[in-house]
């Protein structure tokens, strides 16, 4: 039996609310022996520049392809439209599956939620009676969120219940970013007159921005106005920030214990999990701050200040080597280096195979294609080989036999439009704060590649248009001579049979005069299609200029270049017979075949096929078929107006 796999959508993995989520997902993994997929779209939360809103979300079609036990969604994360939208139609067809939808309640999932109301409340009331709160700001995510909603109306109700009132002039739309919780507080300066006792904000960067601002300002926090914030980031605790702690590990565990019991056959019977969030009180209300919150934080802190640095060496190493790969192998040494400077344990490089290999180019609209290439893969110092395999498999690892559960993060990989696959990696130093520096590295060596695939496939274009004829899509001329001396040379060196078949159409002038020059260029095309047929006996086909043909190649013998010409004569033949024509389409046709001598020369070949072809041609015209136009004509079609 293989271990039970959970796949869980999510966006901003290098958020910390997201990244103590994916904590409590790890834990709770190795705690049931479940593999779990983590398919992560960069949601752009608290990001001003965006990328591509559709190549991010891309990554959510990967779910749908393979066979998971059970599911959670994080639809609150989605930092646009697009991802949530892009969620519920992924969701939409597995409705019945086991399901846990964190923070916002969805039909056929239970939904796990956090009381923010009751912690809302306490916060709300310890500022009125504490520090004596008259007049408070809100400072909220957009309304028309349900969650941005319950924490202005628990807000609303405790000041309502000291005989106060929220004043809509002092509610605020932040946005959830720094950048909306600067705009607030310039909104609140600018208002002129007495500030607000307090300002309260639905999370910890919009308050923090805040204070940045008020400080400017030289507006003292918290002796002329207390801000509190929601979510007890680590930066938050640290500088004293009075805010809200929701036990985010302990959802994602207890998300696992649902669905683990819930894939066994046990339907859980309450669709809502209520867990309790925690008011931690400090500078910027004006209290003294509890030690055991700081502590812990500090250590979180040291941590990732330490991989912050780790990080910006890593980038200024590998920007400019990884952006500037020539070629597969180069790539693969480049990440191999990289990945091993960076201790990430296990990564897979999956990109679409037309990025550095010749395959189908794919419009920019479409997903994954269902084979991948697995570019470069390595897990615990073992390293995969590039091969091809089916999308639905996800990575490789996957089915592999291992002792321990697995926890990978899959993020798209793009250029605007253009999708270049994904990277699965294990949750660990590649992810967090590293992510989005580890995806614009891989971005840029992928980029490198697609541009030198593109120029080579451009190269190969224009190669093909000069060495090849528009009008019969056969060799041309400057391609027969760039190519054909190579084949003479090799009959010279291993003593083979070298054939040259020269062939004239009949009747052309005819055939212009008659039925026009557009006629004419098809009857050059009938042709072109009928010589085709050489191909069969390992020759190529060339349409020299107007209606001169040639065919070069090798024969096991003399006596089998003979059999070229009744070839080319049956084909037609075929032709004319099973596709009528407005007059039936011959040539004459000379061959000259031998193993080179030291003094031959294409042209040499060349001059004793057209010697052969003339003599053919000579009495098809002063032979018994001296007038065979006129009587093709009669039997011919009329030409259309």
């Amino acid at each position: 039996m293989g271990r039970k796999r959970i796949a869980v959508l999510m966006a901003s993995i290098d958020r910390e609310y997201q990244q103590d989520f994916a904590a409590g997902l790890v834990s709770a993994g190795a705690k049931y022996d479940i593999d779990i997929c983590i398919f992560n779209s960069q949601g752009h939360m608290n990001v001003d520049v965006s990328t591509s809103e559709t190549g991010e979300s891309r990554i959510y079609d990967l779910v749908g392809l393979s066979d998971f036990d059970g599911f959670i969604s994080m639809p609150a994360t989605m930092g646009n439209d697009m991802a949530l939208n892009k969620l519920f139609e992924v969701l939409k067809p597995l409705k019945g599956k086991p399901h846990v939808s964190i923070d916002v309640v969805q039909e056929g999932a239970v939904a796990i939620l956090f009381d923010d109301r009751i912690s809302v409340e306490e916060m709300t009331e310890h500022l009125i009676v504490e520090h004596g709160a008259r007049r408070i700001a809100f400072v909220s995510g957009p309304l028309d969120s349900n969650v941005a909603k319950n924490r202005v109306d628990a807000c609303r109700h405790v000041m309502r219940k000291h005989g106060l009132a929220l004043s809509d002039d002092l509610i605020f739309d932040g946005k959830w970013t720094r950048v909306g919780g600067r705009a607030a507080a310039e909104k609140i300066i600018a208002m002129g007159g007495e500030l607000p006792d307090a300002v309260m904000c639905g999370n910890d960067d919009m308050a923090l921005s805040m204070i940045e601002c008020f400080n400017e300002n030289g507006i003292r926090v918290p002796q002329d106005l207390a801000v509190t914030g929601f979510d007890a980031l680590r930066e938050s605790v640290m500088r004293g920030l009075t805010t809200i702690c929701r036990p985010v590990d302990r959802s994602a565990r207890k998300a696992i214990d649902i669905l683990n019991s819930w894939i066994d056959g046990i339907v859980p019977t309450e669709k809502t999990v209520t867990l309790s969030t925690i008011p931690i009180f400090g500078d910027t209300c004006g209290c003294v701050q509890s030690i055991e919150h700081i502590d812990e934080k500090l250590r979180a802190l040291g941590t990732e200040r330490w991989n912050l640095e780790t990080i910006l060496t890593r980038v200024s190493m590998f920007s400019g080597t990884m952006a500037g790969v020539g070629d597969e192998e180069e790539a693969r040494k480049k990440i191999r280096d990289f990945i091993l400077g960076w201790d990430i344990r296990e990564l897979y490089l999956c990109v679409d195979p037309a990025v550095c290999r010749e395959a189908p180019l794919r419009s920019n609209d479409q997903s994954f294609p269902d084979q991948m290439l697995l570019l470069y893969g390595s897990r615990n110092g073992k390293e995969y080989e590039p091969y091809f395999f089916p999308v639905s498999d996800l990575t490789p690892s996957l089915h592999d036999i291992r002792k321990n559960p697995s926890c990978l993060v899959f993020c798209p990989l793009y250029y605007r439009g253009r999708s270049f696959g994904y990277v699965a990696m294990d949750l660990g130093n590649g992810t967090g704060s590293a992510l989005y520096p580890v995806l614009m590295l891989l971005n840029g060596t992928l980029m490198s590649l697609y541009l030198q695939m593109n120029i080579k496939r451009s190269v190969s274009t224009i190669e093909r248009m000069a060495n090849h004829d528009i009008m019969t899509g056969l060799l041309n001329r400057r391609g027969y001579m760039q190519l054909a001396p190579a084949m003479l040379q090799q009959a010279r060196e291993e003593g083979k049979v070298f054939v040259l078949l020269s062939g004239d159409m009949n009747h052309m002038k005819d055939i212009n005069d008659h039925f026009g020059h557009l006629a004419g260029d098809e009857a050059i095309c009938r042709m072109g299609r009928a010589l085709q047929i050489v191909s069969r006996q390992g020759m190529i086909p060339v349409h020299i200029s107007g209606d001169e043909f040639i065919a070069y190649g090798l024969a096991d013998s003399e006596r089998k270049a003979e059999e070229i010409i009744p070839l080319v004569n049956s084909e037609l033949k075929r032709i004319n017979e099973e596709d009528p024509w407005l007059c039936d389409i011959s040539a004459s046709l000379g061959v000259y075949a031998a193993v080179p001598a030291e003094g031959d020369s294409i042209d040499s070949f060349m001059t004793r096929a057209d010697r052969a072809m003339y003599e053919e041609k000579n009495r098809y015209k002063y032979g018994r078929r001296k007038g065979d136009f006129d009587e093709l004509l009669n039997k011919s079609k009329s030409p259309e107006p």
